[in-house]
């Protein structure tokens, strides 16, 4: 997407298809119990600590759910990754007073491949350092290659360059290997197009990997981009004892991907990179009252999972580890929100991304500086009226929760 405008026809086309500033709070200073609730917007990552929100990472493209980097992996401790687009010369990314006078300038491009770029534990990077699949399409000026080609051939400065891609959720397992969606075309298309992605990516340093699931026809190259066969607007995925948990929007479904069925080296993967034979996966949840799952999170108090849904039906429901719906906590009722991304921290409480659509005749989408961060807590498994933590959010879009002290936060 070439920016968080674009994701207003995101939206629109699931609902088609079914439808501060604040001193610094020293890590040493916090409660190793205090929970640190982190989400996107605008092109930024921002953070609550200490009942105050702040800036993690600048107005610099990161866009997508954050992950955190397991402890155990290696040069990348206390790191973590969110979905990056690269710039473009008419983004809004201020950099200060130009050199020798002449008002404001703009942050230096970064173009790497598109993919997960990597910022250290209080939110400094170069973006160059990106997770990605290597190709032959480099974004000028950079020369480093990815596997997705530039949008109707275009030149990738032209102007809607990465509308062909774009990392919309990811997830660690225990042994620190990365998985991470890609929407691919879903942006605005109807009927939703199946050209999403499933990838994986290995430690120690990230750069070999496997397509898990993908588009096998059509396309652009080996990995058949942009083809037909993959995911249908695939969301936030969660981990669980090594099984993966996608959310695909565009086909009403959450899936599961066993761990049995996924690859533990690049070996294991195919010549060009392509797990072949495809895994089967379990179509893990298909409720009428959750008909445009976007999220999914592990919910350590039910032993089970918490799912989000866009518009209609329940907002937020529980499920158990088989599928079935869970009937000892929530569900969240519809409301005046629209969740997106969620996370339930260890007590329980859940935090959602309210990505609070406006409809007119010709559509759906956000609200300009309409989003939220929510908070639940529950009494007896009975939620809670949500309450804001965090307003007038530009494209918010997924959530993330850490407790401890090697948890991110600013510098």
């Amino acid at each position: 997407m070439t920016t968080r405008s674009s994701i207003p026809t995101i939206l629109t086309t699931a609902l088609l298809v079914a439808w501060s500033t604040a001193v610094p709070v020293p890590a040493r200073a916090r409660s190793r119990r205090e929970v640190l609730v982190y989400w996107d917007q605008n092109e930024e990552e921002d953070v609550l600590i200490g009942g105050q929100v702040k800036r993690l990472v600048q107005p610099w493209d990161p866009n997508g759910q954050m992950c955190i980097f397991p402890d155990h992996s290696g040069p990348f401790k206390g790191h973590f990754t969110v979905g990056y687009n690269p710039t473009l010369p008419s983004q809004d990314d201020p950099g200060g007073a130009c050199p020798n006078g002449g008002g404001a300038c703009l942050k230096p491009l970064h173009n790497p491949p598109i993919g997960e770029a990597i910022w250290d534990q209080h939110g400094n990077s170069t973006p160059d350092a990106t997770i990605f699949v290597p190709g032959p399409y480099a974004i000028p000026p950079s020369t480093i290659g990815g596997d997705v080609p530039p949008q109707n051939g275009d030149a990738w400065q032209s102007g809607a360059y990465n509308n062909n891609s774009s990392f919309t959720g990811c997830a660690f397992d225990h042994k620190g290997h990365l998985f991470a969606v890609d929407i691919a075309t879903a942006q605005g298309q109807v009927p939703v197009p199946d050209s999403g992605r499933l990838i994986e990516w290995f430690p120690p340093d990230y750069k070999s990997y496997c397509i898990i699931y993908g588009p096998d026809a059509g396309g652009t190259g080996p990995h058949h981009v942009d083809g037909t066969g993959g995911l249908q607007n695939p969301g936030t995925l969660a981990v669980f004892r090594g099984d993966v948990y996608v959310p695909e929007t565009g086909a009403e479904r959450v899936l599961r991907f066993r761990h049995q069925s996924l690859p533990r080296s690049a070996t294991d993967c195919g010549p060009d990179g392509v797990l072949t034979p495809r895994p089967q996966f379990d179509v893990f949840i298909k409720d009428p009252n959750v008909a445009l799952p976007s999220g999914v999170a592990r919910d350590p108090t039910t032993h089970g999972w918490a799912v989000s849904n866009i518009i209609g039906g329940q907002a937020i429901a529980w499920f158990n580890d088989d599928g079935s719906p869970h009937t000892g906590k929530g569900p969240l009722p519809s409301g005046d929100y629209n969740p997106f991304g969620l996370a339930v921290a260890p007590n329980g409480d859940l935090y959602f991304v309210d990505i609070h659509l406006i409809c007119d005749p010709t559509g759906c989408g956000p609200a300009n500086l309409g989003g939220r961060v929510l908070h639940v807590t529950f009494k007896h498994g009975v939620p809670s009226t949500p309450q804001a933590i965090a307003t007038g959010l530009n494209f918010p879009t997924s959530v993330t929760v850490c407790h401890g002290p090697d948890c991110p936060t600013p510098p």
